[in-house]
């Protein structure tokens, strides 16, 4: 009798133990998928910031020219068209919303502990933090800029354009902005709100590029994300004649 309640007992014990083993194993399956689909993402998202920064940069870049012209009193080498383009830059304060789905499943779903890497989990973390920051920022930066054609007011003109798409042009009275202390002075201010945002888009882009690498790093697959060299404005020496 001892010996089959010992046998019933073992065989209790080794089944709870299959059982758990089991369970184990795929949970490790899961977290695995889970981890695959992330550096995915991961990819995606970095293709997608890369491209937001570089477009931020082009539109930085049209704004400093266009205040250096401003400043200067004199358009030199840009166009009228090229001017308004820059200027225009100045209240432009886009969103950022790179592809998050697992990143959203994975901590809005309570599926964090599923991921055993502690690493990971303070990538992942740091990368929910640093996009919500940027989407803090936004608000402030875009209540404090004020509309080119609001400050300049009559020295802008919409033309209307029956061959363009958006059936409208703006045209602005150069010399009556140059003049204007406040218009120059704003739009000289605005440059500084264009590069912290632009800053800000590169500390996602930072902390989605550390991402990739620790989900890359468990997985033994490869981080995709190449470094990320890129100049917000050309340096003086570089443009001086």
């Amino acid at each position: 009798m001892a010996l089959e309640f010992v046998i019933v007992i073992a065989g209790v014990v080794i089944g709870f133990q299959i059982q758990a083993w089991a369970q184990d194993q795929e949970e490790k399956r899961e977290e695995q998928a889970v981890l695959h689909r992330l550096l995915d993402e991961s990819h995606e998202a970095i293709a997608y910031i890369d491209a937001e920064i570089a477009t931020s940069v082009r539109s930085l870049n049209l704004l400093d020219q266009a205040v250096a012209a401003l400043n200067s009193g004199t358009l030199g080498d840009l166009t009228q068209a090229e001017f308004v383009n820059g200027i225009w830059r100045s209240a432009r304060y886009p969103a950022l919303t790179p592809p998050r789905a697992v990143v959203d499943e994975i901590i809005a779903g309570g599926r964090i502990g599923l991921i055993e890497d502690p690493a990971i989990r303070e990538a992942l973390s740091r990368y929910q933090r640093s996009i919500d920051h940027y989407a803090q920022q936004l608000p402030y930066f875009r209540n404090l800029a004020e509309q080119p054609d609001q400050l300049g007011g009559a020295a802008f003109a919409s033309v209307y354009r029956p061959d363009l798409p958006e059936r409208r042009e703006t045209r602005a009275n150069f010399e009556m902005l140059a003049s204007d202390d406040r218009f120059v002075r704003e739009m000289t201010g605005s440059l500084y709100g264009q590069m912290a945002m632009i800053s800000y888009r590169r500390a996602v882009r930072t902390s989605a590029s550390n991402l990739c690498h620790a989900v890359a790093g468990d997985l033994e697959r490869v981080c995709q994300a190449s470094p990320m060299i890129m100049e917000v404005l050309p340096d003086p020496e570089d443009t001086a004649p």
